[in-house]
């Protein structure tokens, strides 16, 4: 393997090397400055192939160009930038923007000095946080196949989980190897976080990332190894006797960590339904990780393991209505204001009556209404038409009506 690049070392005229962030059996991952962006920082991948000859140079210049070109499509604002590729020294370089933070396998590391592990809260918001980015990645085919807490940061300036280190790296090493039998075959994955088609077959699909996810999740809540989760006699899975979750929330995630692909979740909208449908995700709204920052210590941390949270208990239905003691209060509130505009109609229509009652008794004074005076008959019969409707009969009659009326009371008194 050649030796790694002394820090300080410009590349490409461009990039100056600060210090190296982490080295593995494929390659170094150095801190860096670009100089032609203000010193901003930035994250060099460099591919150390395991062969030296001309067709394992020239197998990985192809493979590292046509994966860049794919990788280049992610655009999400919690996946690193993949900026650029290029050569120097028979070295292969991969250029991302660089991501402020501390990986999650840190603040595991930092929470198991006191036994203060994720809760459940913590891990549900964590899966509705990172679940998108991978439905993001999946949509373009891309698999990330090295999924761990090793390889999710949690982002210093907003606290999001952030996915890097994909396995184009280890990928890349599987497809010049595999094409070129003088080495051993090495495929992609973490041993305990893949699941085994993935190690054995090499082969990955979305639910090998689900089923890395899930043994994050585990892990995170449990602060014990994929190793010492696993019952080494069944092969089956037994992390539920070190952590007390909800049943729904076990259910989704045992199912995401199937032995068998075909009875996984096969894809990220799956699993969003699913935790969409679990009782405490309906009811109230989850605490983000971010809230960790306002904690003073981290032994103020929910212990796993001891009782749980009583507000993740689907079956706790009792604050659904201590939170609305207020209704009966509002009831009686509107009734008493109905109440209130009904007295108060009725009021005002009986003053009014009465008031239209006084007026009518007060003594009304009635003009005489003049008779006009016929002239005398002349000497021959004249037509004459049908008598005028407004008479002296016909006006005593309309009065007398009135007064019958509005006064039958007083009428059969004084006119039996």
């Amino acid at each position: 393997m050649q030796q790694p690049i002394p820090v300080g070392t410009i590349l490409q005229n461009r990039y100056r090397l600060i210090n190296i962030l982490g080295q593995g059996g494929f390659g170094r991952t150095y801190l860096a400055e670009d100089t032609g962006r203000f010193n901003e920082r930035c994250t060099l991948k460099e591919f150390i192939p395991l062969q030296t000859n001309a067709y394992a140079v020239t197998k990985s210049q192809e493979l590292f160009s046509r994966e860049a070109v794919i990788l280049y499509q992610i655009q999400h604002p919690q996946v690193p930038k993949f900026r650029a590729t290029f050569e120097e020294n028979q070295r292969l370089f991969l250029l991302q923007d660089y991501i402020e933070g501390k990986t999650y396998r840190s603040i595991l590391q930092e929470r198991q000095i006191t036994d203060s592990f994720f809760s459940e809260a913590e891990v549900l918001t964590f899966l509705q946080q990172i679940l998108p980015v991978l439905g993001h990645i999946h949509s373009f085919g891309i698999i990330h196949r090295d999924i761990s807490p090793d390889n999710i940061i949690r982002r210093e300036s907003d606290r999001m989980p952030v996915l890097i280190d994909f396995g184009v790296v280890k990928e890349l090493v599987t497809k010049i190897q595999s094409s070129h039998l003088s080495a051993p075959l090495t495929n992609v994955g973490k041993f305990g976080y893949a699941p085994w088609e993935q190690i054995q077959l090499g082969r990955a699909t979305a639910n090998s990332d689900l089923y890395a996810l899930a043994v994050t999740v585990v892990v995170l809540l449990t602060g014990k190894e994929p190793q010492q989760l696993i019952d080494q006699t069944t092969l089956t899975w037994n992390w539920q006797r070190w952590v007390a979750v909800s049943p729904g929330f076990a259910e989704v995630i045992n199912r995401m960590l199937s032995h068998q692909p075909g009875d996984r979740y096969q894809s990220v909208t799956e699993v969003e339904q699913a935790l969409e449908r679990l009782p405490h995700i309906k009811s109230q709204q989850l605490p983000t990780i971010n809230q960790e920052q306002n904690n003073p210590s981290p032994s103020q941390q929910p212990t796993v393991g001891a009782t749980p949270n009583q507000n993740l208990n689907p079956n706790n239905n009792n604050s659904f209505f201590e939170d609305r003691q207020w209704v009966p209060t509002a009831l009686v509130a509107v009734l008493v204001v109905l109440s209130s505009a009904a007295s108060w109609s009725a009021v005002n229509f009986f003053l009014q009556r009465r008031q239209q009652e006084a007026e009518l008794q007060q003594p009304t004074k009635i003009n005489p209404i003049p008779v006009p005076t016929l002239p005398p008959p002349p000497s021959s019969p004249i037509p004459t038409s049908s008598p005028s409707p407004t008479t002296t009969s016909t006006y005593n009659n309309h009065w007398f009506k009135i007064i019958i009326w509005h006064f039958p009371t007083q009428i059969k008194k004084y006119c039996p």
